[in-house]
């Protein structure tokens, strides 16, 4: 228990002064890219805090119809989204990350997406937008 003392830990990459990671490593441009639709044109209906929290389920039995593509684009954006780039060569996304350096990228495995084959696609949270992998 000792080691997750604050006074325990070593300093982060930030406060050595090494270098952050880029905002979103490059991909193969000769790859297709799919167009997301943008988050503020997906409808996802009002549910207060308290409501989700209290009907939460887990489920163990799936649905055979399969998302929309703005019920996808939703979802990345609610855990990967960007929703401002910061002066200082960093991103401001909806989930945390020590320094706004968000050093992971985001890769799903597509079965049932209204409008994409299956296969597996990498989200480009800067431009809210998929690139295919491999499809198949």
């Amino acid at each position: 228990m000792e080691s997750t003392k604050y006074e325990n830990m070593s300093s982060s990459d930030q406060s050595r002064g090494l270098p952050q990671p880029p905002l979103e490593l490059s991909f193969d441009e000769s790859r297709t890219v799919v167009d997301l639709p943008k988050p503020p044109e997906v409808s996802v209906g009002d549910v207060s805090l308290r409501r989700a929290i209290e009907d939460r389920r887990s489920v163990r039995e799936y649905s055979d119809a399969p998302l929309t593509l703005g019920e996808l684009s939703w979802l990345l954006w609610c855990t990967q989204g960007v929703r401002e780039v910061a002066g200082r060569n960093a991103t401001l996304r909806n989930v945390p990350s020590a320094g706004a350096r968000h050093a992971f990228e985001t890769y799903i495995l597509v079965n049932r997406v209204g409008g994409l084959k299956p296969g597996i696609y990498r989200f480009l949270a800067m431009d809210h937008k998929l690139v295919e992998v491999e499809i198949g």
